[in-house]
């Protein structure tokens, strides 16, 4: 079905190229009629790209950064939707739970961002090459705090700067320590 209409689409715009280009010696479309086919094009493409199934990172890359550019809700559905393909690798899972914590942290779902989070350092701790970086690490805690779970927030911190996971930060550190009055 998708070369099928990957095919169509093609043909189409082959279509339309050939009356575009020739109807300027042809003189039989009015500029107009041009317009209109090309915006139809240009409709019947978008949907094409709509309904082009998710089957890897690349799609899902694709996707989310469509959708991310108008709804934040859409681009959360399009990285829970790429975290459930099997096709996936661990690193190219890890990089969506990323994502997705990164996402829930800008629409202030501290919940949701924090368990997002937790699956992120769960797989950073199971793997030895990877080390979370300081600008993660401020949403990260930062999601825990607002999330009125300070203490967690500080096991964490502990936890992968003593394996290594994580450098020292003075931010983090300050975040940590600075109680609310």
């Amino acid at each position: 079905m998708d070369k099928k209409a990957f095919r169509s689409m093609i043909l189409l715009l082959f279509i339309i190229v050939l009356l575009i280009g020739f109807s300027g010696y042809l003189n039989f479309l009015p500029s107009t009629i041009k317009s209109i086919i090309l915006v139809l094009f240009v409709l019947l493409f978008i949907f094409y790209e709509s309904r082009r199934p998710v089957k890897s990172l690349k799609d899902i890359n694709r996707v989310y950064q469509r959708r991310s550019l108008f709804s934040r809700k859409k681009a959360i559905e399009t990285l829970e939707e790429g975290l459930q393909l099997e096709s996936l690798k661990d690193n190219e899972k890890l990089f969506l739970s990323m994502q997705l914590a990164l996402e829930y942290y800008k629409v202030k779902d501290y919940e949701k961002a924090c368990e997002a989070f937790k699956r992120v350092v769960d797989e950073v701790l199971r793997t030895d090459y990877i080390k979370i970086e300081e600008k993660f690490l401020i949403k990260l805690v930062g999601s825990y705090i607002l999330n009125n779970k300070r203490e967690e927030a500080q096991k964490i911190y502990n936890r992968l700067l003593a394996l290594g996971k994580c450098d020292k930060s003075k931010v983090v550190e300050d975040m940590l320590k600075n109680r609310p009055s």
